[in-house]
């Protein structure tokens, strides 16, 4: 992400399966998401700066909120 940025920066945190589950969602490398659920394949495209599956709120934190809330106290609205 880039500091001080006035772009809205979106993540999508897939949340945790049952191992039974898992690969029912994959993310693919060329930024689309695909379900695979009853034989039936879906696909959506979106333009992310990054995907959260199977990750521990501390990994969210690090990854998406710290520069934010350092920017908070620093003063920024929001801003990372």
């Amino acid at each position: 992400m880039k500091a001080h940025s006035s772009d809205v920066v979106v993540f999508v945190r897939i949340r945790p399966t049952a191992n039974f589950a898992q690969g029912l969602i994959e993310c693919l490398p060329d930024g689309k998401l695909q379900e695979s659920k009853k034989g039936r394949l879906r696909s959506w495209s979106f333009r992310l700066e990054g995907v959260l599956q199977n990750v521990s709120q501390e990994e969210v934190y690090t990854r998406v909120c710290r520069r934010v809330v350092q920017g908070a106290l620093d003063g920024y609205n929001g801003r990372s």
